[in-house]
């Protein structure tokens, strides 16, 4: 893996890649959650997202938005963290341009992104939410765009969010033909603090991007 230089709306943004050296290789692009709170690309979470996808072959990049440590500019808004996304999807696509695949993955107000992104970029194959932030609620964005994806949760995470998380399946389903693989990761709080707990959220994450990423059904 590398670190990387990408030029962005608002100035540099800083990312880390992985190129895998097959060249018809799947992508994944990997959104930290909300930069406000302290999340960034090399926290613990979004780094074993990147792990689960580099592992299995893909090539990846994980990027901080506009504004976070040498990312370049102010904290941005939602819109202006979507420009940065669409800008990195871009960069990674313009230099894959064997591959067919691109994965999504998110963490927190990330995984949100990830189904703004979904709903914008019919090119999406596959996507991961893990804990996504319960206190955002607007499912105004949701069209109809029929896929499935793996949403993964601490099993100790406050019983709001789990409900959340139930609501958020129901929501999807109904809105946008979305299902979810739901995987609730037992003792677990939604930051992942013990490493066993990180370990099973990788290899869980790890184990479904595979099989889904070889079924010939993936939309």
């Amino acid at each position: 893996m590398i670190d990387i230089v990408i030029p962005g709306e608002a100035g540099k943004l800083h990312a880390v890649y992985h190129k895998s050296n097959i060249p018809s290789a799947p992508l994944a692009v990997v959104l930290s959650g909300n930069p406000r709170q302290k999340y960034h690309m090399n926290d613990r979470v979004s780094y074993a997202m990147f792990r689960a996808f580099m592992d299995i072959g893909f090539s990846v990049l994980r990027f901080n938005y506009r504004g976070v440590n040498d990312s370049e500019g102010a904290i941005g808004t939602t819109s202006e963290n979507m420009l940065d996304i669409a800008t990195v999807i871009d960069w990674i696509q313009n230099r894959n341009e064997d591959s067919d695949k691109i994965w999504l993955a998110g963490n927190q107000l990330g995984a949100w992104y990830v189904l703004q992104v979904m709903m914008r970029r019919p090119e999406i194959s596959g996507f991961a939410l893990v804990s996504p932030d319960p206190s955002v609620s607007d499912f105004a964005f949701l069209s109809p765009r029929p896929n499935r994806g793996l949403l993964l949760q601490g099993g100790a995470e406050s019983e709001d969010a789990k409900a959340f998380a139930t609501h958020l399946t129901q929501i999807l389903k109904k809105q946008a033909q979305i299902d979810l693989e739901t995987i609730r990761i037992k003792n677990s709080d939604a930051m992942y603090s013990q490493p066993v707990d990180l370990r099973q959220m990788y290899n869980d994450l790890k184990a479904y991007v595979g099989r889904e990423n070889e079924d010939s059904k993936l939309l």
